[in-house]
């Protein structure tokens, strides 16, 4: 820290003494900060060397400024901050000395930092040590990429992205941490948008040609959103003059659901002398309802009807006795079990028409039987020791019509034993053998038009990195499974693993154009010995 902010300090303390004012009343009486009093001696404890002359003079006149105060105000002092003084409170207590906001810190033994480079003077990477009051110090390195991502995305002069924005590109660290990591290597609003190896490696034209193209892309960014936001508008109008529509979906909820007369499916004798810890079964996108039109490129869907989708599900339940017997089957339902919302043949958003050979009370009558015979054709066979259901809210296809279906499904389940979980949310989790899996269709029936990707990016990745710190979800095996794009792919990530599953329907025209094309089929967890092991069943 400068002399000369030192010098201030001490000038200003020996103002407090003279006036006879706690330091408290003295800050009140002249329209001052005692917060960044008190903040700012504890950074010149922390920062300066405590055996000089200065630091003892002004400790000295801190503690008579305080003495007839409270003794809150005594035993500040001995406390070490673990955050220096914010910006907007030295500059109230220090207008003059603008240069404080923008000095490093100087943490001493509190702080161990270096450019690690190799035997050419290159710099290879970043490390730190920070020590942490009451926790184990905080170590890590930096790429070169990490590095210039946060002197990027920080300074004023490149994204200028809050702290909190910026730290959602490092999800294993905190937001105190991260604070911590830019303090200890000096990166703040002012510094440059470019990190050390990049300006030691490229000349001044160099850089001024890569800002330019930096802030060129910031200004398409923002095209962008703009346009987003003006898609968003649109959707509203056009909810606004669908209203009529809206009162006839809300009318579904008066839907007489009925239960049929249920005979479970026949399954072949399990190999039970192979155990298996869990399976967890994707059951998703079964589009009951739905009618495939003569001419497709897919002949395998023509005839797709109950008595269909019950032979799949007859196939489903052989596949899994091959396997063995299990501790537990979980039944996972990925929405879009109904192909529309029950009005005009219409999705829940309204969004488009659908061709169907049932109304919205057949295909629910039709859901709910179909799962129920599959349950418990699994229980008769005693295939596994206890079987469980889970089921996310609903898909963008069905709506509140598979909803309600879905809850009667459940409550007529549960009376027989077997746990039924409902997800009322976009995100529903349940732990299985150590493994924390994320349900979710991928697309809802109001707020997200677009659904999550095929592939997981950056903007969806904080997205989900958000939800999973403000659930309290951590850990190594963490899961997202999610439907609706009728298609099997695999991402894993630094703090997750993501995953499109199969639909049980298939595809049609429409959603090979739209997705790609794909074999119909079920996705599948298998856990044996504690492996997990994905797979799927397709073409049954």
């Amino acid at each position: 820290m400068k002399e000369k902010t030192l010098i201030t300090f001490r000038d200003f303390l020996g103002e407090v003494r003279a006036s006879g004012m706690t330091t408290k009343e003295y800050c009140e009486a002249h329209g001052l900060s005692y917060a960044s009093v008190t903040v700012k001696m504890s950074n010149i404890k922390r920062s300066v060397d405590t055996s000089s002359n200065l630091y003892k003079e002004i400790r000295t006149l801190y503690l008579e400024c305080m003495e007839h105060g409270s003794k809150e105000e005594l035993e500040f002092i001995s406390k070490e901050a673990t955050e220096v003084v914010p910006e907007q409170m030295l500059e109230e207590l220090y207008p003059e000395d603008s240069t404080t906001t923008t000095e490093p810190v100087d943490a001493g033994n509190y702080t161990d930092i270096a450019l690690e480079r190799d035997e050419n003077g290159k710099i290879l990477y970043y490390t730190y040590k920070i020590y942490r009051r009451n926790k184990s110090p905080l170590v890590g390195k930096l790429s070169r990429d990490e590095m210039n991502i946060i002197y990027r995305l920080y300074s004023f002069y490149g994204a200028s992205l809050t702290q909190r924005e910026v730290s959602r590109y490092f999800p294993e660290l905190s937001l105190f941490d991260f604070k911590r990591i830019l303090s200890a290597f000096g990166i703040y609003k002012a510094s440059s948008p470019f990190a050390p190896h990049i300006i030691e490696e490229h000349s001044a034209e160099e850089l001024s040609m890569m800002q330019l193209r930096e802030k060129e892309n910031d200004f398409l960014r923002r095209i962008e959103e703009e346009r987003v936001r003006n898609n968003e508008r649109l959707l509203k109008q056009y909810a606004t003059e669908n209203a009529e529509l809206k009162k006839q979906i809300e009318n579904v909820k008066n839907l007489d659901f009925k239960i049929l007369n249920f005979k479970p499916i026949e399954i072949n004798k399990p190999n039970n002398d192979i155990y298996n810890e869990f399976v967890n079964v994707y059951i998703a996108d079964m589009h009951v309802g739905a009618t495939v039109q003569s001419g497709t490129m897919y002949d395998e869907n023509i005839n797709y009807g109950v008595s269909e989708i019950a032979r799949r599900l007859q196939e489903l339940a052989n596949k899994l006795a091959s396997l063995g017997g299990y501790d537990e089957i979980n039944i996972c339902l990925m929405g879009d079990m109904l192909d529309s919302c029950g009005v005009t043949n219409k999705t829940a958003r309204l969004d488009h028409s659908l061709p169907e050979n049932m109304d919205g009370y057949e295909q629910a009558n039709a859901y709910i039987t179909l799962i129920y015979n599959f349950v418990q054709g699994l229980e008769k066979a005693g295939l596994a020791n206890k079987i469980n259901l889970y089921s996310v809210r609903c898909g963008n296809h069905s709506g509140v019509v598979e909803y309600l279906a879905t809850k009667v499904l459940f409550a007529q389940l549960q009376a027989q034993g077997f746990n039924c979980t409902l997800f009322e949310s976009f995100f529903g989790t349940f732990q299985a053998g150590g493994h924390t899996f994320v349900l979710t269709h991928g697309k809802d029936d109001k707020f997200m038009k677009k659904g999550l990707p095929l592939n997981i990016d950056d903007k969806n990745k904080v997205m989900i990195y958000e939800w999973l710190d403000d659930n309290n979800i951590h850990g190594d095996n963490i899961h997202i499974i999610k439907g609706d794009l009728h298609s099997n792919n695999y991402n894993s990530c630094k703090k997750l693993d993501y995953r499109n599953v199969l639909s049980i329907f298939g595809a049609s025209d429409y959603s090979s154009f739209n997705f790609g094309r794909n074999s119909y089929g079920v996705s599948f967890d298998l856990c044996i010995e504690g492996n997990l092991m994905r797979g799927e069943f397709q073409n049954m």
